[in-house]
Formats: structure tokens, C-alpha cells, sequence
């Protein structure tokens, strides 16, 4: 698909609009507590799964487990450095260290 280019028409909003908007927000921040104990609850299901903003199976949560380990025996700052670090030596190039 192509790309398109869209140019947005900007207006003020009419008043029923603004009052439309306000009455929607005020809805969802009285939501907000009963959808955050509902994330809660499921989240407290699913304990076999590590949540990082993104939720992981138990494979892959053992895969970061161990990436974290190498990290901190080795003296690596972060996840990120052991990737440069295991790409280097795998495709046998020098990566600029950060």
C-alpha cells in the first residue's frame, strides 16, 4: 500500500463537544480503579508469566533469567550489552561498547 499523505483539519472544539469530552473523562477516571484491579487480578493468574511490558511464557522468562545472570557474573550493565557482546563474538565483529 502506498502511503498516503493525510493533513488533519484542526478546529476548535463546539461546546457540546467539549462537554461530550469532559463527561467521557470523567467516566473513565472513575473506571480506572475497577479496570486496575481487574489488571491486577489476572496478572496474579498468570504468575508463571514475568510481566516487563510485555508479558513472557516461561521460556522465555528463563531465557531473560539467565541473560540477567550472565549479565551480572560478567559485569555487563544490562540485557542489552549481552546481546552486543554474543553478537560480536558470533559474527566475529568489534561492536562499539556504550
Amino acid at each position: 500500500m502506498a502511503h498516503e499523505v493525510h493533513q488533519r483539519i484542526l478546529r476548535p472544539a463546539t461546546p457540546e463537544e467539549k462537554a461530550r469530552h469532559e463527561e467521557i473523562r470523567r467516566q473513565i477516571e472513575q473506571e480506572l480503579p475497577e479496570l486496575q484491579n481487574w489488571a491486577r487480578g489476572v496478572a496474579s493468574r498468570h504468575q508463571e508469566r514475568v510481566a516487563v511490558g510485555t508479558v513472557f511464557t516461561t521460556e522465555e522468562a528463563k531465557v531473560l533469567e539467565a541473560i540477567d545472570t550472565y549479565a551480572a557474573k560478567h559485569a555487563f550493565a544490562n540485557r542489552g550489552a549481552v546481546v552486543r557482546e554474543a553478537l560480536s563474538k558470533l559474527l566475529g565483529i568489534e561492536i562499539a561498547r556504550r
